[in-house]
C-alpha cells in the first residue's frame, strides 16, 4: 500500500501507524488498483480511490443508489477489512464514507483522532467471532440433559436463567463458557435469516488473536453438547471487530 495522491476516496478502516507487521497488499474495492494507506500520525486510513468515471455520480448523489453496486462494494469492503484484521488491528468505518484527496483524509484523522485511538485500544490484538444459537432442524426427541457445569454454582445459575428466560439452561451455560475465553462480549437482537429458524441467541465475542484456537475448540465442543437439547451453533469468524467499535457515519468531504 502507498500514501499516494488520489481524487475521491472510499474509506474502509483505520489502523495505527506504529503497527509492527507491514500491511498486506490488497486490491481496492473497484479492482482497479491497490488500497491506499493514507497516513497522518498516529493513524492511517485505508482507502479505495473512486474511479474517475464514477466520480460524477458522487456529485449527482447516485453512487450508492444502485443496489447491485452497493452489494458488490459491501462485499469488497468486508474483504478488505477481513484481510487487514488478519494481521493488524483495524477499526471498520461505515461503508459510504468518502474523503476528498489526502488533505480530506488527514483532516478526518485529525478530527477523529481521539475516537480512533479509543477504538483501537478497545480491540487491541483481537478479532470478532459471531455466535448464533438456533433450534436444530431435527431436534433430538429425548429429554435434554444439562451440560456438565464448571461448578455447582454455575449449574444453579443456569437453572435460574432457564426459569427466568424460558430457554434451556445449556444456552446460558454455553454463553458463559465462551465469554470466559473472550476479551469482551456483545449481545445482539436476533434477526431472521433466509432459510434458517429464528435464533435463540445472537452474540459477538472479541477474542485475543493468541487464543483463537482455544476459542474455536470450545465452540466446537459446545456445538456437540447442545445438540442434546435440540440446538445448533453457527460460528462466524474471525472477523474485523464490527460489534466493538462505533461505526457512526462520517460526513463526506
Amino acid at each position: 500500500m502507498s500514501d499516494r495522491p488520489f481524487g475521491v476516496g472510499l474509506v474502509h478502516g483505520v489502523v495505527a501507524t506504529d503497527r509492527q507487521a507491514p500491511l498486506p497488499r490488497i486490491a481496492d474495492a473497484f479492482d482497479k488498483a491497490e488500497v491506499i494507506d493514507a497516513a497522518a500520525d498516529p493513524h492511517a486510513l485505508l482507502i479505495s480511490e473512486v474511479p474517475l468515471p464514477l466520480q460524477g455520480e458522487i456529485e449527482a448523489g447516485t453512487l450508492f443508489s444502485d443496489p447491485a453496486r452497493i452489494s458488490a462494494l459491501a462485499m469488497a469492503h468486508h474483504r478488505i477489512l477481513a484481510a487487514l484484521a488478519a494481521t493488524t488491528d483495524v477499526v471498520p468505518i461505515r461503508l459510504g464514507t468518502l474523503v476528498s484527496g489526502l488533505a480530506g483524509a488527514r483532516d478526518l484523522m485529525t478530527r477523529e483522532a481521539r475516537r480512533f485511538a479509543d477504538r483501537l485500544a478497545a480491540i487491541h490484538n483481537s478479532v470478532e467471532f459471531g455466535i448464533r444459537m438456533l433450534p436444530a432442524r431435527a431436534p433430538v426427541p429425548a429429554i435434554a440433559k444439562l451440560n456438565a457445569a464448571a461448578s455447582g454454582r454455575d449449574y444453579l445459575h443456569a437453572r435460574s436463567q432457564q426459569r427466568a428466560r424460558g430457554r434451556p439452561a445449556s444456552v446460558d451455560m454455553a454463553l458463559g463458557e465462551l465469554a470466559r475465553r473472550a476479551v469482551a462480549t456483545c449481545a445482539r437482537r436476533p434477526s431472521p435469516r433466509a432459510g434458517q429458524p429464528p435464533a435463540i441467541v445472537d452474540a459477538a465475542f472479541l477474542v485475543d488473536r493468541g487464543k483463537l484456537a482455544a476459542f474455536t475448540k470450545c465452540a466446537g465442543r459446545i456445538e456437540r453438547q447442545i445438540a442434546a437439547d435440540g440446538l445448533a451453533l453457527d460460528v462466524f469468524g474471525p472477523l474485523p471487530a464490527y460489534s466493538f467499535v462505533e461505526r457512526d457515519a462520517e460526513k463526506p468531504e
